[in-house]
């Protein structure tokens, strides 16, 4: 039998070296599918990484594209709001343009009928062109010449009317042009010189006709030409001597039988004499040593501490007679205006007397035509304004001091009404170094001259309301939104004056905007600023005030003649009065003697 073992081994080497060549091939195919699989996780990587990136950047690009159109969304609402802005303020001017030019009308046809009034023939005639007018003028009449008001001098319709007359049955007495020219405080009427007595010089002793001259003669009579002459007699003085018995009493003590008729005015200057003196201080700002010097010129030899007790003690009097009644009838204003300003005062301290700031406060009731001026030992503090205005509900006029802001809360029973010309101020001060500020300024100013035209028509504080809230509303939206973009403006708010300027403007926005809530109330501070210049003159000529009570004294006899020159009183007779009524211990009606209800013949 063959041996087949040395076959089987061949079989086995050459099915071994095959199988190792298999392995081998699937190594090097396992490699290759291991570097392909690389390769392929690398481009996967690769891929994910490029996506990641695209991904970030079309994001990025998201953004900024909300970015933009944001940007361009607000670009837009602020051009739509000044779009409307701009159209309320064109309605607006046309509304005033309106009512302009129906002034103009009206004062044409009142030039018309003046002048037909003039020269005119008859009164028929006159009554003929009143009738033909009076159809005219109703072909004008608008919602603004007051014609829904009646008017009392429709009974004046007489011949001898001359060309003040009016033109139909309503008076334009609002058909003036309106002016720029700011509210000021009243003038002194004038009036007929008070002459105690005339001498008239007749022709026949006065005159002596000149060689080859002959009297001109009308209707029989000599033609008389006369002028006046001025003569001023310099009072004179009379001195009362009273001899007054003396008496003993049974205890051994002596008394007189009448006392000093002028012991309760505390001197020995009549009522007139003192009226005088304290007028010549307080009225035309005569400091006392130069009073002395006049009352010498005229035989009066008085000393400076003299006589400073005898007027103080007048004030004194005055004070404790009328004080509470004018304190009080000045509390119950429906609307004040109120303002404080520094006065140099006397106090005593360690090193002696020196002189400090102190401040006085002038509580303005401008349709009463009252001023009191309040002096609370010189404190400027919100416990001053507090406690004067306590009980007050009414409104409010004020500058910008941050006292009066205790009356801007949610719960305030008071209307607060800001001062525009004090923030205008501050936007001129900031005009030369940023020329936006002129938007401002001529805004404010379209506002100002609206009041002007409004005091011209002589409007009621509603009808005032109801103009201010259509013709002042949208300026006053105008100026806002303005504020507000320079506020976010980093190059304006850079400029320190105009940021002075916006910041005011916007902490102040309450009470700027309130005055669309009161059409009585003055959009303005200047009046009761205007009642501080005679507490400034008086300052200006003496130094000082003096002491604390010469202080608290000044400011009642200030109180009561403004109050006077505000009523067209003359505040000497007034105090003359007042000074009578004291010292003869008259019952009177302190209410009627105030300066707002005071007739001289009472």
């Amino acid at each position: 039998m063959p041996d087949f073992s040395y076959l089987y081994i061949m079989i086995d080497e050459r099915a071994y070296e095959l199988l190792c060549c298999q392995l081998g091939l699937a190594n090097e195919e396992k490699a290759g599918l291991r570097k392909q699989n690389k390769e392929l996780i690398a481009r996967l990587e690769s891929i994910e990484e490029s996506n990641r990136e695209n991904s970030k950047n079309l994001i990025d690009t998201i953004n900024d594209l909300k970015d933009t159109i944001e940007k361009q969304s607000t670009t837009v609402e602020h051009y739509r709001k000044e779009m409307e802005l701009m159209r309320k303020q064109l309605e607006a001017k046309d509304e005033v343009n309106r009512m302009l030019a129906n002034e103009i009308s009206n004062l044409r046809l009142q030039l018309e009928d003046s002048r037909k009034h003039r020269f005119g023939r008859t009164s028929e005639q006159r009554k003929l062109l009143n009738n033909r007018n009076l159809d005219k003028s109703a072909l004008h009449k608008s919602e603004y010449d007051g014609s829904d008001r009646k008017d009392d001098d429709n009974d004046k319709a007489d011949g001898n009317e001359t060309g003040s007359s009016t033109i139909s049955g309503s008076t334009p007495a609002q058909n003036i042009q309106p002016s720029r020219r700011k509210e000021t405080a009243p003038r002194a009427v004038k009036t007929k010189l008070k002459v105690d007595k005339v001498v008239v010089h007749e022709v026949d002793e006065y005159y002596t006709l000149p060689e080859g001259g002959r009297f001109m003669n009308r209707n029989g009579m000599p033609d008389v030409w006369e002028y006046r002459v001025i003569e001023h007699v310099r009072a004179h003085n009379v001195e009362h001597v009273y001899k007054v018995a003396r008496v003993k009493l049974a205890d051994g003590t002596f008394v007189s039988t009448m006392e000093h008729p002028l012991k309760k005015l505390g001197g020995i200057f009549s009522p007139e004499l003192l009226a005088r003196l304290l007028c010549l201080k307080y009225d035309f700002s005569m400091p006392e040593n130069r009073q002395i010097r006049l009352l010498a010129r005229e035989g009066i030899h008085i000393s400076n501490t003299t006589l400073n007790s005898y007027i103080h003690n007048g004030i004194a009097k005055l004070k404790e007679f009328m004080e509470d009644v004018f304190k009080g009838f000045v509390q119950q204003a429906e609307y004040l205006m109120v303002d404080e300003t520094t006065e140099l005062v006397g106090i005593e301290t360690k090193e002696g007397k020196a002189y400090r700031r102190k401040y006085l406060w002038a509580f303005f009731a401008k349709h009463m035509k009252m001023v009191y001026y309040h002096y609370n030992n010189g404190s400027r503090s919100s416990d001053v304004a507090k406690s004067f205005l306590e009980h007050f509900m009414g409104t409010l006029s004020t500058d910008g001091y941050t006292v009066y802001r205790m009356f801007d809360g949610e719960d305030s029973k008071v209307l607060h009404i800001g001062c525009w010309t004090h923030c205008r101020r501050l936007w001129v001060d900031a005009l030369p170094s940023d020329r936006t500020a002129m938007e401002i300024i001529d805004s404010i100013g379209d506002m100002f001259m609206n009041e002007d035209l409004f005091r011209t028509m002589k409007l009621s504080g509603e009808q005032i309301k109801g103009k201010r809230r259509k013709l002042t509303g949208p300026i006053l939206e105008s100026i806002h939104h303005k504020v507000v973009m320079m506020m976010q403006d980093a190059k304006i708010m850079a400029n320190e004056l105009m940021r002075k300027a916006v910041n005011y403007t916007l902490n102040q926005w309450k009470s700027l905007r309130n005055i669309l809530k009161d059409g009585a109330a003055e959009i303005s501070n200047n009046l009761c600023e205007q009642r501080m210049k005679p507490v400034k003159l008086l300052l200006k000529n003496c130094m000082n005030i003096g002491s604390e009570d010469a202080a608290e004294n000044s400011a009642f006899i200030f109180s009561l003649i403004e109050s006077c020159k505000l009523n067209g009183i003359d505040p000497q007779d007034y105090l003359k009065h007042l000074f009578e009524c004291i010292l003869h211990g008259k019952d009177c009606d302190k209410k009627a003697l105030l300066p707002c209800f005071y007739k001289p013949e009472c």
